[in-house]
């Protein structure tokens, strides 16, 4: 990944975490705005869908939209409700632009210092990953990381141990946004004979091979039905 010069994204980033009550929230918005088009994110002003106050369709208006990522800006989220009506408000937005795209649609809710990645799985609407800027500790990069995992627009990533970890790894935004889709899908489709026997031939398995260390759960099956797919992925794209 590369980036503008270091001391401006440190900038930038220190006013991203400053909760000061007079900052309005279009200040917030042109800061995310800045920190996405400047963070080496493969993101550019003229060829890329950055915009402000995207209309969804029935009057509200989405901060700001990049891809299939709506992202909501909020002053101060600590208080427990500006939080909850928050959410209510992103849930809206990212309902009826999934239903307008006609695919997966993530929502970020942040006000400056803390980032939460959300999704829709089955009829809820659920939080997928986490970030907290600590101010004069959290860099720069480790945010864009972060943002990165849920907008998937950087290209020629060097695969080192880390950075699969960081980025595909369980802890990862990426994966918590995956897990919760293929969770739902899970839900959907688990009686259908076709994912019954795949699930038992996979539960028969890995109990053959662990014996009585293995245990037989939807989630560890979810699990490892998306590592299998992510793999696959990864050997498609090498082998172009």
């Amino acid at each position: 990944m590369t980036t503008a010069p270091q001391t401006s994204l440190e900038k930038l980033l220190a006013r991203l975490v400053d909760r000061k009550p007079l900052r309005s929230e279009a200040t917030l918005q042109s800061d995310v705005r800045q920190l996405l088009l400047e963070g080496g994110l493969n993101l550019d002003e003229n060829d890329l869908t950055v915009d402000l106050e995207t209309q969804v369709g029935d009057g509200r208006r989405i901060d700001v939209e990049i891809g299939f990522t709506a992202i909501e800006c909020k002053r101060d989220l600590r208080s427990a409700k500006i939080l909850k009506d928050a959410e209510k408000q992103l849930e809206g937005y990212v309902r009826t632009r999934a239903e307008q795209v006609g695919q997966r649609y993530v929502g970020i809710l942040t006000d400056g210092a803390d980032w939460r990645a959300y999704a829709l799985s089955g009829s809820a609407f659920v939080q997928a990953g986490r970030f907290e800027v600590k101010p004069r500790r959290t860099t720069p990069l480790e945010l864009l990381v972060w943002l990165e995992g849920v907008l998937a627009t950087a290209e020629g990533i060097k695969p080192t141990p880390d950075v699969i970890k960081g980025r595909l790894g369980a802890g990862s935004v990426s994966h918590g946004i995956d897990y919760t889709t293929l969770s739902a899908l899970y839900a959907e489709n688990k009686d259908l004979p076709t994912v019954q026997l795949k699930r038992e031939l996979w539960a028969r398995l890995l109990r053959s091979a662990l014996g009585a260390q293995f245990e037989d759960n939807d989630e560890l099956f979810i699990e490892h039905t998306l590592l299998v797919n992510t793999a696959g992925i990864i050997a498609h794209s090498v082998l172009g």
